[in-house]
């Protein structure tokens, strides 16, 4: 994961150093960065619901006609990746339990709303945890996204530069994601009622 990120941010900035791109209305942070994803169980007839986690989102770049972004969990321990974005479809990757466990999510933006209604993401998330043969495959299943405002650490206020009314700044992304990491990775990881860990989608350590 960290080289999938180190790779990543490379590539962005050999496309745009300061990612003055006309981008995709609407981002992923401008109009708020802090977004709810919630698990539902596919293989339930009813597509039960699982876990909700919270997600901050932080601009780092473009590569190409992409847009580039760290997120990290403010609500899980040490949980966050990469994502990247065009046009209204999403591709996320992350690692947890100290890159033992891993997760993808695939969506897309369903709503573009204006007024007190939510803006919302549907799509599809799996994880999965290592072991030393092929691979633990634990769930996959469908991920609802709800924007929620802003995260506690965001650009709001911070200096950055602006070209064609656009607040973005690399450098600033780059910080903000690492302030959140540094803050959120002192939470406490959940647990059901046998004192199991639980994973960011809610399934039990095996």
């Amino acid at each position: 994961m960290k080289r999938l990120l180190a790779l990543c941010l490379a590539a962005c900035a050999m496309s745009s150093t300061a990612a003055q791109a006309q981008l995709y209305k609407p981002t992923l942070t401008q109009e708020g960065n802090q977004w709810m994803i919630t698990f539902h169980d596919d293989r339930s007839s009813i597509h039960a619901r699982w876990a909700t986690q919270g997600i901050c989102f932080y601009f780092v770049g473009v590569n190409g006609t992409h847009e580039v972004y760290r997120w990290v969990s403010n609500t899980y321990p040490n949980w966050n990746g990469v994502a990247e974005k065009e046009g209204d479809q999403v591709f996320m990757y992350g690692d947890f339990w100290s890159e033992r466990g891993h997760d993808g999510m695939e969506w897309e933006l369903v709503t573009q709303v204006k007024d007190s209604r939510p803006e919302i993401g549907a799509g599809h998330w799996h994880e999965w945890v290592e072991n030393t043969a092929f691979g633990s495959f634990w769930f996959f299943g469908n991920a609802h996204f709800e924007r929620k405002g802003y995260c506690s650490i965001n650009r709001q206020g911070a200096t950055v530069k602006s070209i064609s009314g656009e607040s973005y700044d690399d450098d600033v992304g780059l910080q903000l994601s690492e302030q959140a990491m540094e803050r959120y990775n002192t939470l406490e990881p959940p647990k059901d009622e046998k004192g199991r860990l639980l994973s960011p989608m809610g399934t039990t350590e095996q």
